[in-house]
Parts: structure tokens; C-alpha cells; sequence
């Protein structure tokens, strides 16, 4: 059996396991990097030193070291499972650990100010002329609500695509963030449970509940306005017909935003960022900060944080020698 035999084998068996969104990244993987270095070598053929020399080639080619990584954990992935179906006895692959890979500098997050946060939602609730006239995303009823959604609440751009209003309790003031939407060339858009499967209730502020209940309204003009043509899935964040935005689509939308306001250049992720590390400097608990996000481990969000709350553990420190002076 070749190498790309099994990673046909390997995708046949995740097909119907795995989400689309995985499953075209294993794909991507495979056709730039494994296919071409292993793809011809019988299986048993390979060797540790044959994966080294390929985890080299791609770092002279300037991959990314966190891509290189993913291509190695699922060479990894791959060759196990190949122990498992007995097509050979041991993976060369086993004997490999982190040390034997470049190193992955964490990418530094962008938060904004308090400052900057009321004037990125200024700019977002009035789009420019130019934007309304050629019916561009960014002036659409549904752009300002949907920013003004991720810095109250921090959920992820995915979770907000595939909001509905059944989700909002408006009277108890929570929302249910029960599914995320992706969208894959391979199977379109489709919707998913969040990340790390975690469904989770927030608390939001009178002040966004206003924000979408106004928006209810508009939207309630715009279903009228289209008539047939109009797509009721009960989704908040949507576009004229009603129809979900994909989220690349938004993402899109919201970076050419970015540089046409004058606040400072971020990535929408960033505004969950911003939320959080507003919430840390604010003296908002770790843990409760944590379940806002829906982080798998508290550690995630310690690790993320950090500095913020370096800074207020200096603050601790401070008070307490003002205590006992």
C-alpha cells in the first residue's frame, strides 16, 4: 500500500465523523504537504528520519511553523491508524515529539481600549454614504448589531452567524449560544455545535438588548419589504432575504470597515479578545470570564490573559503593602 492509498483510506474513514471544516483542512494538508512528500512511498517504507527530512523541506519553504505542525500531527494521526488496521507494526512517528518541531510563537492579540471600543460601535452604527449607496454589508441593518453583539458578549464570529431569536430570552436577559455556522467550498454552509461542544447562557446588558430590539423591528420592516422573496430562518444576524452570512463573508466586510474607520486596525476575533480582557481589567473573575467564552479549561483563559492580570495581581501586591505599612 502507498502512502496516498492511506491517506485515502484515512479521509474515507472521517468522512462521516468529522466536521466539514476539518475535513477540508486534512485535505488542504494532504495535497500541499503530505501527498507531495510521502505520497508515493509505500507505507512500511517510511521512516523517523524520512519525516524530518520533509518537517526541514517545509520550514525551507517558508511554511509556517504552525502549519508545518498541523501537517505533522496528522501524518501522525494517520500513520497510527495504520498500526491499528495492521497495515505495519509500529509508526514511524512514534519516536518524534515537539522538540523535533519548530517552534510556535503564539500570536499576539489586539485588544482595544474603552475609548476606541465606543468609537468603533460609532462607526459601525453610521455607515458612510458611499457604503449605503453601493448596498455594501458594512451599511446593512444587520452589521452595527452583529459588532455590538461580539464586544457585549465575546462569542465567536461563527456563533453569531448562527444566531436565532428563539435564543434570546429578552425578559431574563440571557442569550443560548447552541450552535456555531461554517462554511467549506466542500459542503457549503452548514451549522455545528460550538467549539468544544460547550452550549452556554449569557448574561447580557440592557444596552444590547436595545440594540437588538431595535433591530428586531428593522428587520421586521425588511421581511414585509421582500415579501415571498424572504428566507424566515429566525436568524438575527442575516441578509436581506433572510438567508444566513457566511461568516468568511462578514469577516470580509468587517476588515474593509476597519480600514476605512479611524479606530485602530483589528481582526473581529480580536473583539472577543477585547471583551475578556475588558471584563479582566474591570476585575471580573477568571472563571466567570472563562464561561462567557465558552473555554474548554480555565487555564485557556489564564494563558490568554495573562498580562492583564499580571497587572492587577501588581495592583494586589500594592494594596496589601499599603495595609500592613
Amino acid at each position: 500500500m502507498t502512502m496516498n492509498d492511506l491517506f485515502d483510506r484515512f479521509i474515507q474513514s472521517k468522512e462521516n465523523r468529522l466536521a466539514a471544516t476539518t475535513l477540508q483542512r486534512y485535505e488542504g494538508l494532504l495535497r500541499l504537504y503530505l501527498r507531495p512528500a510521502f505520497g508515493k512511498r509505500k507505507v512500511a517504507s517510511v521512516k523517523a528520519v524520512d519525516i524530518l527530512a520533509a518537517y526541514a523541506q517545509w520550514s525551507k519553504r517558508s511554511v509556517s511553523p504552525r502549519t508545518v505542525r498541523h501537517a505533522a500531527e496528522l501524518l501522525r494521526n494517520v500513520l497510527r491508524r495504520a498500526v491499528k488496521w495492521e497495515i505495519i507494526l509500529r509508526s514511524p512517528g512514534a519516536s518524534l515529539d515537539a522538540d523535533d518541531l519548530p517552534k510556535v510563537l503564539k500570536p499576539e492579540s489586539t485588544v482595544l481600549t474603552e475609548l476606541e471600543v465606543h468609537q468603533l460601535l460609532r462607526e459601525a452604527r453610521n455607515p458612510t454614504h458611499r457604503c449605503t449607496a453601493r448596498h455594501y454589508l458594512t451599511a446593512s441593518s444587520t452589521f452595527y448589531p452583529a459588532v455590538a453583539f461580539a464586544l457585549y458578549t465575546g462569542a465567536r464570529l461563527g456563533e453569531i452567524m448562527a444566531m436565532r431569536w428563539l435564543d434570546i430570552d429578552f425578559p431574563q436577559r440571557v442569550v443560548t449560544i447552541s450552535r456555531s455556522l461554517s462554511d467549506t467550498k466542500r459542503a457549503g454552509t452548514i451549522y455545528k455545535r460550538p467549539k468544544n461542544d460547550r452550549v452556554r447562557t449569557v448574561c447580557v446588558a440592557a444596552p444590547l438588548l436595545a440594540i437588538l430590539q431595535s433591530h428586531k423591528a428593522v428587520q421586521a420592516a425588511e421581511k414585509i419589504a421582500m415579501g415571498p422573496a424572504y428566507h424566515d430562518e429566525d436568524l438575527i444576524f442575516a441578509k436581506l432575504d433572510g438567508t444566513a452570512i457566511p461568516p468568511w463573508l462578514f469577516s470580509s466586510a468587517f476588515r474593509n470597515f476597519m480600514k476605512r474607520s479611524g479606530v485602530r486596525r483589528v481582526r473581529f476575533h480580536d473583539l472577543r479578545d477585547t471583551h475578556a480582557s475588558l471584563l479582566a481589567k474591570a476585575g471580573v473573575p477568571i472563571e466567570v470570564i472563562s464561561k462567557r467564552l465558552g473555554h474548554s479549561d480555565i487555564s485557556i483563559t489564564y494563558d490568554r490573559y495573562i498580562t492583564v492580570y499580571r497587572d492587577r495581581d501588581a495592583e494586589a501586591a500594592e494594596a496589601f503593602a499599603k495595609i500592613v505599612a
